[in-house]
């Protein structure tokens, strides 16, 4: 979870291109936006605004905030309240300004503190329908793919078929983004990202590029006997053997999952490093270098071979391993890609096709010039397990030391009784280890004393002592 709270932004778009969301009496525009609204408070973010944007022109300001609050019933309704607008004095609806939403919104509504934007849009920004808008929206869009403070924005292409009254106009789907603003806001949306917040469909990554570029992907160890790699968590390679058989090597066979969805990687070069809690004398790797990779968005590469040194384990009378029946350590495998090509795969340009007849991807999608290189550090957790019978030996130690130790308290703490007999008369003396009482005849007069030690007691008779004296 973040550190500090992350404001929650909704900026639900307005203009006259969405009229056809708004007019359709079958269209669940509205509905959608509520179930994103609801998915995202569960995970403990309250502080939610609702504003609708289009465009500013005199009295007309976008973004406009609607609702600012906690109460989810508030928010529901302050989407469901939100309406097409017209520019002030004319018949025709309002234009769109993506640049000034998201920068309004960042600044009015969260005054540079960390928040996600969440942006339902049908995709099309056309401040002032003039020629310059698509110069405008190249500048803004590499803004967003090269601002420092902007970390993370993904897609979503959503299918949604409607039809207008006013026109006719019909539309198929719309896109929502989600733009995170601040390194908490980036840890809580990726967190959401892995819970499927909000639809669980495939998510288009559109920023950052320039990491988590890909994932190795074991298939099989190479003359490893008793040696296993597989995947943890979606992205840790788990390396785990029995300690008799622990290699001084792994060959790992695998491929390279490409992460960059929705690019293809038409071309690249990979070189591979890795060190053991940042440690490079721990888990390490032969210098491998791939000079052509190419894969296609959410495919995986050839085969190839990653070599990691396994590093010495404890020996198995190692606190560590018999309390923990086992012993752990984690590293990580580096990926540093150079000369990296991105292109939109085939098959997402198809999808938008589909979802937005006609138009061109918006050149938020074209790779910013932070895309040229990448770094992917990956996880690396080598588990080692040990036999069990050491752990028995022990408590088997510990079980014998123990009833020692109870063995002699109960005798340390016990009174055995002793019969003495002073010239014939006896007496009874009851005595704990370690312990001594003297011993009178029958005038009362002192004799000696009865000492007790591990075993039998012994009497040490004083020297003036003129009777006798038996331990019966």
């Amino acid at each position: 979870m973040a550190k500090t709270p992350v404001k929650q932004i909704y900026l639900i778009q307005n203009s006259g291109w969405m009229l056809p969301f708004y007019e359709d009496r079958s269209s669940k525009f509205k509905e959608l936006g509520i179930v994103i609204a609801e998915r995202i408070a569960k995970y403990g973010q309250t502080d939610q605004v609702v504003a609708s944007f289009n465009q500013s022109i005199q009295d007309n300001k976008s973004p406009k905030m609607v609702y600012h609050g906690s109460d989810q019933n508030k928010v529901n309704a302050a989407i469901q309240s939100i309406m097409p607008v017209r520019k002030p004095g004319k018949t025709t609806y309002a234009d769109t300004d993506f640049k000034e939403a998201i920068v309004g919104a960042i600044t009015q509504y969260s005054a540079g503190q960390p928040c996600i934007l969440w942006i339902i849009t049908n995709n099309k920004n056309s401040p002032d329908n003039s020629p310059e808008t698509i110069e405008k929206n190249k500048e803004f869009y590499a803004f967003l793919q090269n601002s420092d403070q902007i970390k993370r924005i993904v897609a979503f292409p959503y299918q949604m078929a409607v039809k207008g009254v006013t026109g006719n106009y019909t539309a198929n789907g719309l896109m929502i983004y989600a733009m995170a603003y601040g390194d908490d806001a980036d840890q809580l949306l990726q967190k959401m990202l892995k819970g499927n917040v909000p639809f669980g469909a495939r998510v288009a990554r559109l920023k950052p590029l320039n990491a988590d570029a890909v994932t190795f992907m074991p298939l099989r160890v190479q003359g490893g006997k008793g040696v296993k790699a597989s995947i943890v968590g979606n992205k840790t390679l788990m390396l785990s053997f029995n300690a008799a058989r622990r290699p001084e090597a792994a060959r790992i066979i695998g491929q390279l999952r490409n992460d960059f969805y929705p690019y293809d990687i038409q071309s690249a070069k990979v070189a591979i490093s890795s060190g053991l809690n940042h440690d490079n004398n721990g888990i390490e790797t032969k210098n491998d270098v791939i000079d052509k990779l190419a894969i296609k968005a959410g495919d995986v590469s050839p085969q190839l071979t990653v070599t990691i040194s396994v590093p010495p384990i404890p020996s198995i009378w190692s606190p560590n391993v018999i309390f923990k029946s086992g012993y752990t350590t984690t590293g990580k495998i580096k990926f540093e890609v150079s000369d990296q090509k991105l292109a939109i795969s085939k098959g997402f340009i198809k999808q938008m096709s589909e979802l937005f007849p006609g138009d061109p991807l918006p050149d938020i999608f074209s790779p910013g010039e932070s895309s040229r290189n990448s770094l992917t550090e990956q996880s690396v957790l080598v588990k080692v397990f040990y036999p069990s019978w050491p752990l028995f030996v022990f408590g088997g130690i510990i079980f014998i030391a123990l009833g020692g130790a109870v063995f002699g308290m109960m005798m340390l703490q016990g009174e055995t009784v002793y019969k003495v007999s002073v010239d014939g008369v006896q007496k009874n003396f009851a005595l704990k280890m370690f312990h001594e009482q003297v011993i009178n005849d029958a005038n009362g007069k002192r004799v000696g004393m009865l000492k007790r030690g591990i075993g039998q007691p012994q009497i040490i008779k004083d020297k003036d002592a003129n009777c006798t004296i038996r331990l019966m």
